[in-house]
């Protein structure tokens, strides 16, 4: 039996979200060498080549929902790398997570969507989840402040992909999202980081075009038939694969409170998928 267009668009959900939680780890290594913002600026330049390549010029429709969409997600990109120099991959793929709490509450205010009053209650209990997680390595607690940054501008950005994305281009639209990302890193990044580029080149371009082109391509080809709740809580598995990835190729380590906390923001994420 032939997939429906849901099925489709849920497959590639899922798989963007593999994509997503894959590049923590990639991300954490490439910071002992590279600043937060070259590292964001050269997954933005790879793929703004790659989209500019297939798409071609963008129509002017694409350029205020690209640009909205391109602010939010650098802010979130800038956020979660730098949160990632003082937190855990762990820690920084469950607190992204929690993004999922987050959508339907901006959906409701932005694209007037409904929402259960049962998410109030979820969204505490993540909260809750995010304060055990960082109180239990005081190290750790600024990483974690920015990466709920970064939950808050990954939820904004699912949202304006909900609001923009049914009638648009999506090559054309990531071709500009791509590039306002690259040109707010400029102000902020050494270039001269350019001469290590040769030994780390193919991390950075499986950042650039596995995840900046391919999971991002795949989240906006799900969401023109998924809506933006349902969409996030199918993202949100990026926790779960980094979680994974990060225990058992970083070796990392979560003490007892640390793992209530992990426990609380998944059943929150959870809750919401059962509403």
């Amino acid at each position: 039996m032939l997939l429906t267009d849901k099925n489709k668009s849920l497959i590639a959900l899922f798989f963007s979200a593999l994509f997503f939680g894959s590049t923590f780890l990639i991300v954490k290594n490439l910071l002992v060498t590279f600043s937060p913002t070259f590292i964001v600026f050269m997954r933005y330049l790879v793929a703004s080549i790659f989209f500019l390549i297939i798409g071609g010029i963008p129509s002017a429709q694409t350029l205020k929902p690209g640009i909205l969409m391109g602010i939010f997600l650098w802010l979130g990109y800038i956020t979660q790398t730098q949160g990632l120099l003082t937190t855990s991959t762990i820690n920084s793929g469950v607190v992204t997570g929690f993004y999922v709490v987050l959508t339907p509450f901006f959906s409701k205010l932005i694209n007037k969507t409904q929402l259960h009053n049962k998410n109030y209650i979820y969204s505490f209990m993540g909260f809750l989840g995010i304060v055990l997680i960082s109180i239990t390595d005081f190290t750790q607690i600024f990483g974690n402040i920015f990466t709920i940054f970064c939950a808050f501008s990954y939820a904004m950005h699912i949202v304006l992909v909900e609001r923009y994305i049914e009638d648009l281009n999506i090559s054309q639209l990531m071709f500009v999202q791509s590039f306002i990302g690259a040109l707010l890193c400029i102000p902020f990044t050494n270039l001269n980081q350019l001469n290590n580029f040769n030994d780390y080149w193919i991390p950075i371009l499986f950042l650039g075009l596995i995840v900046n082109v391919c999971a991002f391509y795949l989240q906006l080809y799900g969401q023109k038939v998924i809506k933006a709740s349902t969409s996030a809580l199918i993202l949100s598995l990026e926790a779960i694969f980094a979680l994974f990835i990060g225990i058992l190729l970083a070796g990392e380590v979560l003490n007892i409170l640390s793992w209530c906390g992990v426990l609380l923001v998944l059943i929150s994420i959870f809750l919401v998928i059962k509403e």
